[in-house]
C-alpha cells in the first residue's frame, strides 16, 4: 500500500510503513531527504529509538533577570554545532527558582528545540553547572559506555541526524521540536572503538577553539592597553541604572526614546577621547565600499557566485558557510561586492555581533545590501574586525538605529562613527593575534567537519554492507 503526497507539482511515493508512524501527514514530513535517510538507517542493525538510550530529558526556563556575577545562562544565540559558544553567556541570580533538573553535567547533550532548530551541543566542562533557556532540551544519556556523547553530537550534526530532527519538527511559521519527537528518531551505534576515534577528533577541536578563545582575549585586553581604557569601565557603563539628558540633548538629536540617553552609549566617545590617539570619523580612516553589481544581468547571468546573508554569519564573527548561485538567481539583496580582507558590518539591529572578515574563498563575491563593507585602507584588517567588534564601536552602532519595524543604522550615519586613528606598526601585535585567532577557528571547524564526514561514511558503508 502506498500513499501519495503533492507538494509543488511533485508527487511523492511514500511507503505506508513510514506514514503511519507520522502524527502528521504533510508533504514536508516526507521531503525525498527524509525518507531516504530513515530507509537507510531502518535497514541497519545496529540502530535504535534515542528515547531507549535517554535517562533525562528537560527542557530549559525562561529566565529575564540577568546580573553581572551568577549563574552562566545559555540560550539558543549561544548555541554552536557540537559547542556553547561562551563569550556572550549572561548571568542569572544565584538564588533563582529554577528546575533542579536543568542544570548541566558534563557530557550532557544540549539541542535547540526553538529559533534555529535541531543544533547540537555537548556539554563541555567550562559550562558544567549552567542552566538553560526554555528554547533548549537537555538530555543525560543512560550509559556513556554504550552510546559516547561526542560522537552521538556528531551523528546529531550529521544528516542522518539532523534531518530527523527536522522531520518531528512542528508548527507552520516558527517550527519547533518536542522531547516526543526526539525520542523517536533512529540513533546508529557504531562499534566503541569507532565512537572513541570520533571523541578524539571532538575534543581536538575543543581545544582549538579554546585556544582561539585566548588568543581573541589577549587581543581585546592588548586593545583596551593600547588606548589607555580598562575593559571596567566600559562595563560600569552598561550597569548604570540612572541617568538624565538636558532638553538641549533632546533637541539637538530630536530622539524621545530614554535608551538613547544611556551612559553606556553617551560617555562611550568620552572613553575614546582618553586615549593617546586622535579621534576620527570611521570615513576619513577607512573606505566604506559601495561596490555593487546586479548579478541578474549581463555579462554576470551565467557567472556562479557565492554569496554571504547575514545569517551565514555565526557571532564570533565567523562565515564558513554560503549560499551558491548563478547569477540569473540571485535573491534581490545579493548585490554588494566583497574583497579577501572587507569587514561586513551588518546594519540591523541585534545583529551587531555578526561583523565578520571577509575569507579568501569569497574574494570577488556577494554579500546582502545589509551590511556595511569596510576596507582597509591603511590599518590591518584584523585589527579593524576588532576594534569594530569591541563595545567602543558596537554601542555607537546600537545607538544610531533608527526605525520602529526593523530597527538599523543609516547609511549616512555609519560614516559618522568615531574610532581611534592607530598608526599601523602599533597594530602589528593584535592583527597577529586575531589572526592565528582565525586560523584556530578554521582548524577546529575542519575537525568537527571531519568527524561528521567520519560518520556519514560509517553509516553509508555500513549501509551497503547490509545491502549484499
Amino acid at each position: 500500500m502506498v500513499f501519495k503526497v503533492v507538494k509543488m507539482a511533485k508527487i511523492l511515493i511514500i511507503n505506508s510503513l513510514y506514514v503511519k508512524e507520522e502524527e502528521k501527514l504533510s508533504a514536508e514530513t516526507f521531503r525525498p531527504e527524509y525518507v531516504k535517510i530513515l530507509s537507510k538507517l531502518r535497514k541497519l542493525k545496529n540502530v535504535i529509538k534515542f528515547g531507549e538510550l535517554i535517562s533525562k530529558i528537560v527542557n530549559g526556563d525562561e529566565i529575564r533577570t540577568f546580573v553581572k556575577d551568577g549563574l552562566p545562562y545559555i540560550r539558543v544565540s549561544d548555541m554552536n554545532m557540537f559547542f556553547v559558544e561562551t563569550r556572550n553567556i549572561v548571568k542569572i541570580p544565584k538564588n533563582s527558582k529554577i528546575k533542579k533538573n536543568i542544570k548541566l553535567s558534563e557530557g550532557d547533550i544540549l539541542i535547540s528545540r526553538s529559533g534555529t532548530i535541531g543544533v547540537a551541543a555537548i556539554v563541555t566542562h567550562d559550562i558544567k553547572d549552567a542552566v538553560i533557556s526554555s528554547d533548549i532540551i537537555r538530555i543525560a544519556l543512560k550509559s556513556k559506555n554504550q552510546l559516547n556523547p561526542y560522537y552521538l553530537s556528531a551523528f546529531l550534526n550529521s544528516k542522518y541526524g539532523y534531518y530527523q530532527i527536522l522531520q518531528k519538527s512542528y508548527g507552520g511559521v516558527i517550527p519547533k521540536i518536542s522531547q516526543k519527537g526526539l525520542k523517536e528518531i533512529f540513533i546508529y551505534l557504531p562499534p566503541k572503538d569507532f565512537q572513541l576515534y570520533i571523541e578524539r577528533l571532538v575534543k581536538q577541536a575543543y581545544e582549538k577553539r579554546k585556544l582561539s578563545e585566548q588568543k581573541y582575549q589577549q587581543a581585546e585586553e592588548k586593545l583596551y592597553e593600547l588606548l589607555g581604557i580598562s575593559k571596567e569601565e566600559v562595563e560600569r557603563l552598561e550597569v548604570e541604572r540612572t541617568y538624565e539628558a538636558n532638553f538641549k540633548e533632546v533637541r539637538e538629536a530630536f530622539r524621545f526614546d530614554a535608551e538613547y540617553y544611556h551612559p553606556k552609549y553617551t560617555k562611550i566617545v568620552e572613553l575614546l577621547k582618553k586615549s593617546p590617539f586622535k579621534i576620527k570619523t570611521i570615513k576619513e580612516v577607512v573606505k566604506i565600499s559601495n561596490e555593487k553589481i546586479d548579478p541578474t544581468k549581463d555579462p554576470y547571468r551565467t557567472k556562479k557566485f557565492r554569496y554571504v546573508p547575514i545569517a551565514k554569519i555565526n557571532e564570533s564573527g565567523e562565515i564558513f558557510e554560503w549560499e551558491e548561485f548563478y547569477g540569473w538567481q540571485a535573491p534581490s539583496r545579493a548585490r554588494m561586492v566583497v574583497r579577501k580582507g572587507d569587514i561586513l558590518v551588518p546594519s540591523l539591529s541585534g545583529t551587531f555581533d555578526k561583523i565578520a572578515l571577509v575569507p579568501e574563498e569569497l574574494d570577488n563575491q556577494l554579500t546582502t545590501t545589509g551590511c556595511f563593507v569596510v576596507r582597509a585602507v591603511k590599518d590591518y584588517p584584523e585589527f579593524l574586525f576588532l576594534l569594530l567588534r569591541s563595545p567602543l564601536v558596537k554601542r555607537q552602532l546600537e545607538r544610531l538605529t533608527t526605525g520602529a519595524i526593523m530597527p538599523a543604522v543609516p547609511k549616512k550615519a555609519f560614516g559618522d562613527l568615531f574610532i581611534p586613528d592607530i598608526p599601523k606598526e602599533s597594530q602589528q601585535e593584535i592583527a597577529t593575534l586575531i589572526k592565528e585567532y582565525i586560523e584556530l577557528r578554521k582548524e577546529a571547524r575542519q575537525l568537527i567537519q571531519k568527524a561528521i564526514r567520519k560518520v556519514e561514511e560509517a553509516i553509508e558503508n555500513a549501509s551497503r554492507f547490509s545491502r549484499k
